[in-house]
């Protein structure tokens, strides 16, 4: 037995096979990956786009029986065990036979990526930093795959980061009474203030 899963798109002509790591969390950690390369998708571009995300699992993965690619309708895909995650771009748009309820993510994304990007060989892992503002960038895009822990404080991040920005507005607005005292105006002339009374 295994941790099977499929992978595929609503084309369904091709399937990616996962042995192992079939669960949840490794695929969506995985697509992430895919998309934080800015690799094309397999709907964009079939070929590439299901090498590339291959590439990435084989690496990840390693060993030789973990990982199959084959034509949709000759997979597993019905396995009685993660089924089938059928993805647009880099996301998890469906899941077929799909026999359980998905469980929250356990660890966060950051690390997950992380795990991964070590595995990738040395000359194309990416910088600490991008993997960060990555990964939170994901969080709050899904905050439905996030513990309530979690995603109390990603909500919390996203509410700061409103408030900043509404903050950094205020800053830059100039009453209309502020001009008027002055006795100045303001003609705008390629992008330049000109002063003039």
């Amino acid at each position: 037995m295994g941790d099977r899963a499929v992978i595929s798109n609503n084309s369904k002509n091709l399937g990616v096979y996962l042995h192992w790591n079939g669960y949840r969390e490794f695929v969506e950690s995985v697509l992430a990956y895919c998309d934080l390369k800015q690799y094309r998708s397999p709907d964009s571009d079939d070929e590439y786009g299901w090498a590339r995300l291959c590439q990435v699992i084989g690496n990840t993965l390693g060993g030789t029986l973990s990982l199959g690619v084959g034509r949709y309708e000759k997979m597993d895909t019905d396995n009685y065990d993660n089924g089938t995650y059928i993805i647009q771009g880099w996301d998890i748009k469906d899941r077929l036979y799909k026999h359980y309820a998905d469980q929250k993510r356990e660890d966060s994304i950051l690390d997950d990526l992380r795990q991964i990007n070590k595995r990738q060989p040395e000359e194309e892992q990416l910088g600490d930093k991008e993997i960060q503002i990555y990964a939170e960038n994901w969080e709050e895009k899904h905050l439905d795959r996030l513990k309530d822990e979690d995603r109390i404080v990603v909500e919390k991040r996203i509410k700061e980061k409103q408030e900043r920005k509404i903050d950094k507005v205020k800053e830059q607005v100039i009453p209309y009474e502020a001009l008027e005292k002055t006795g100045k105006t303001y003609n705008f002339s390629k992008g330049d203030d000109e002063d003039r009374r």
